[in-house]
């Protein structure tokens, strides 16, 4: 099986095979200074995981509002209105993951 090392924010390697469809499974890592927003809530289509890697972020999913510390996940249907945002005092990192 052949594979191709693709450009991951976030990631020193991402490997997929050549066989997958990249825009299927979507992967990344997103850093978030203290008190900051990652972008404004957004929809598109899919399904979107965020797991807490390190700090307390607050997740808003059409208006309600979840804290995710370390080692923590959410899942949510991505066509709803969802953003993130840093809630704490220290810098987070998370992982996201888009299922198309």
């Amino acid at each position: 099986m052949k594979f191709s090392d693709i450009q991951t924010k976030g990631l020193t390697k991402c490997l997929i095979a050549e066989s997958v469809d990249p825009q299927k499974l979507r992967i990344h890592i997103s850093e978030v200074a203290a008190g900051a927003r990652a972008h404004l809530p957004h929809t598109h289509a899919g399904v979107e995981a965020f797991y807490m890697l390190e700090g307390t972020a607050t997740v808003e999913v059409e208006g309600q509002h979840f804290m995710l510390g370390p080692n923590e996940a959410i899942t949510i249907d991505a066509s709803r209105p969802h953003g993130i945002f840093n809630s704490s005092s220290a810098r987070i990192r998370y992982l996201v993951i888009i299922a198309q």
